[in-house]
């Protein structure tokens, strides 16, 4: 789409600066509004083409013919070390979301059989019950930290347990899920190879375990799970757990933070909560919606195609900017207003859509409505106390601190 004569000055666009999306509803309006599939370049060189419609990001999501996963979904290449060939050939198995069908859909339904909607219900009294003990340390009435006080904890011992991972272990399992999760794009951090590596040599002990004593959990079930009548190799297995660690725990966790940093802005909302049975549900969604915990994701254009009207070539890329079409007001009306009663929150992009729609879409919504249920009989209302800080990662919508008080 070319912008006519009369088109508002463009503003800064730099979906690789991490402080970007601090303010972007005029950048966000003007590539709707303007140029929904806008010719850019990132601040490495890259080229590529940013979506940032509600509708012209689904239709790339359900599109993996035209668009492809297969070569990768981040802004820029990986770095040296981050994506290279692996030393290691545990690592030489591309993760589920950068693998198209046909046989991505054979590895989606090993991990769907284990977080069927039926099982995740089931798990309601356990994800309960960690919720529970967690916020049964918090204080009231004083100062704490969103993601030391309970945001990490609840999706990593919850990811834990289904996993089937040792409590004591728990410290080296959020080490290794944080550093995977910034690996995949922020400076400074460990290669990936090198956190994947000691965090297999973990996961060989655990498999051998249940190889020989299978037990009721994730690694067992993966273990001995099979494709087409044959078993995972290892570097799948590997990589599959791996998928499952870190989305288990960074969506959540990230959704938690930012959903309380959200109710300090707008604490009437936290009061409807508190007033309105029953109003968790879209209050869940409307988070998701709100804080969309991964905000792109990228596909490789793979034949001719037309989208929103700009003509695309095979190698091109695309970007779909999730929190660009969390925030589309064609969809939902008034989209920078935090709004937990908002009856279309559920069509939010914050799981994906179509073909790598998240698999553990269902846990994630389950420990954050409980979560809210349990907030919501403790506390009358929140209150910010401090500066938030955030993980310096363009991709993840991470937080390293929101410092609040919870009032009793």
């Amino acid at each position: 789409m070319k912008p006519s004569a009369r088109t508002p000055a463009l503003p800064p666009i730099a979906p690789d600066d991490p402080d970007f999306y601090r303010e972007p509803e005029r950048a966000f309006g003007w590539l709707q509004e303007h140029s929904p599939v806008h010719p850019w370049v990132s601040a490495k060189g890259r080229p590529m083409y940013l979506v940032s419609r509600w509708a012209d990001v689904r239709q790339v999501s359900a599109s993996p013919a035209q668009f492809s996963s297969g070569r990768g979904h981040m802004i820029d290449r990986p770095r040296a070390g981050h994506g290279d060939r692996p030393a290691d050939s545990r690592q030489d198995t591309p993760l589920l979301h950068n693998i198209d069908p046909p046989e991505h859909d054979k590895h989606r339904k090993l991990i769907s059989r284990s977080l069927t909607a039926r099982r995740v219900i089931g798990l309601e009294p356990a994800v309960r019950k960690v919720i529970t003990q967690v916020l049964g340390a918090v204080p009231g009435d004083e100062e704490i930290d969103v993601v030391s006080a309970f945001a990490a904890a609840i999706p990593l011992r919850v990811i834990a347990e289904l996993l089937g991972v040792p409590f004591a272990d728990l410290p080296l399992l959020r080490g290794w899920s944080d550093e995977l999760a910034a690996t995949s794009d922020a400076e400074g951090a460990r290669p990936r190879q090198e956190v994947l590596s000691e965090f297999f040599d973990y996961l060989d002990i655990l498999i051998a375990e249940r190889r020989r004593c299978p037990r009721d959990d994730l690694i067992t079930s993966l273990a001995f799970a099979e494709v087409d009548g044959e078993k995972l190799s290892h570097p799948e297995l590997l990589m599959h757990i791996w998928t499952a660690l870190v989305a288990g725990n960074e969506t959540a966790r990230n959704a938690i933070s930012g959903g309380i940093e959200a109710f300090t802005g707008h604490p009437g909302e936290f009061r409807r909560l508190t007033e309105e049975p029953g109003i968790t549900e879209t209050a869940t969604e409307e988070i998701l919606r709100w804080t969309t915990p991964a905000r792109y994701g990228g596909r490789t254009v793979v034949r001719p195609v037309r989208l929103a009207g700009r003509q695309l070539e095979p190698d091109d890329y695309v970007l779909m900017l999730y929190s660009a079409g969390n925030r589309d007001s064609r969809v939902f009306p008034d989209p920078y207003r935090f709004d937990i009663g908002r009856d279309s929150s559920r069509l939010h992009l914050s799981f994906g859509h179509a073909t790598h729609f998240c698999v553990g879409s269902q846990l994630a919504r389950l420990e954050l409505r409980i979560l809210l249920e349990e907030l919501a009989v403790r506390y009358r209302g929140v209150s910010a106390a401090g500066p938030v800080e955030h993980t310096r990662s363009p991709m993840l919508n991470g937080y390293e601190r929101v410092p609040v008080v919870l009032h009793v």
